[in-house]
């Protein structure tokens, strides 16, 4: 691992991991769901989340520094980091608005994971300014870094938001990841983001093709450079203008997927500070994608990932 450090100033780039919309997560695990029957479970997890927490903290707990930043309310909890993990730091930006919760049932004996999100409420427009003020900042502090943008946007977050963080982050010289859908996806492929991240029904509702390869070509042509489907149990598949590759597991893991997705975005943002090669980039990324589904929680990865990652297999094509 390699966090790069700046010659000039001894700083070091770091995962700077965006939510738009964070959340109260609680996960709900039981054995199984039976409608119109009242459960008893052990003590519900409760923690600070939302996929950018769990980027940088899938992050910070592999040894990369990662801030995490975001609209939180003063009263929100604070990230606790999974017993002998770091902590990323928090440089969140105060909003009066609440925090929205989420709910992720996770029931054991089918290994199913279903999820209720709250959509959020609107913030006040200068809490975008101010946010965009603390990217900047940061990246001032942490040349080199990557930025992440993740997850949904609340009401009244429209795509200027997010072009705004981008022209920050270009200005900065900084790369940018962005694992949003819709509109917000492709206004951040028009503006040229380094990476985007849909997983396939995202890409499938954003192009309106059921083909991953061609929805991915559909987003190149708007000016992405990389474009990363994550397509579960069948893993990765990469698109940039050279051709595709695609990356798996020998055999799907069972567990909660609940956090696969923001662990396989901490992988990519860690992997372009490390200077990865795409295929060790992406074996990087299947391997800490799979290793999530292995916890109860989002936001931290199984110390197996490494012997995960020996196991993956790449299968490349060129144009």
């Amino acid at each position: 691992m390699s966090t790069r450090p700046t010659a000039d100033t001894g700083a070091t780039a770091a995962v700077v991991a965006i939510t738009p919309n964070p959340a109260l997560d609680v996960t709900i695990t039981l054995d199984r769901l039976v409608p119109e029957k009242t459960h008893r479970i052990d003590t519900a997890q409760r923690k600070l989340g939302g996929k950018g927490v769990n980027v940088a903290a899938v992050a910070a707990a592999e040894g990369y520094p990662a801030v995490m930043l975001g609209p939180v309310n003063d009263d929100a909890p604070g990230h606790v980091p999974a017993e002998g993990k770091a902590s990323p730091e928090a440089a969140f930006t105060p909003t009066p608005v609440r925090l929205r919760e989420t709910f992720a049932i996770h029931t054991t004996d089918d290994g199913a994971t279903s999820i209720i999100n709250e959509k959020g409420e609107r913030h006040p427009a200068e809490i975008w300014t101010q946010l965009a003020d603390q990217l900047e900042s940061t990246l001032v502090a942490h040349p080199g870094s990557t930025v992440t943008v993740s997850g949904s946007w609340p009401p009244g977050a429209d795509e200027s938001v997010l072009e705004t963080m981008i022209d920050r982050t270009r200005k900065a010289g900084a790369r940018i990841i962005v694992d949003c859908a819709g509109a917000h996806l492709k206004a951040a492929c028009s503006a040229g983001v380094d990476v985007v991240k849909p997983n396939a029904a995202e890409l499938s509702a954003t192009t309106g093709t059921d083909d991953p390869e061609a929805g991915a070509r559909q987003l190149l042509d708007l000016g992405v450079g990389l474009v990363i489907v994550s397509m579960g149990e069948e893993g990765l598949l990469a698109v940039d203008r050279d051709g595709s590759t695609r990356a798996r597991l020998p055999e799907p893991l069972t567990g909660n997927p609940t956090g696969a997705g923001d662990a396989l975005v901490s992988a990519l943002a860690t992997g372009l500070i490390d200077g990865l090669g795409r295929a060790d980039l992406l074996r990087r990324a299947t391997a800490w994608s799979a290793a999530a589904v292995l916890e109860d929680t989002a936001g931290v990865i199984s110390d197996r990932w490494r012997e995960l990652a020996d196991t993956v297999i790449i299968d490349e094509r060129t144009n």
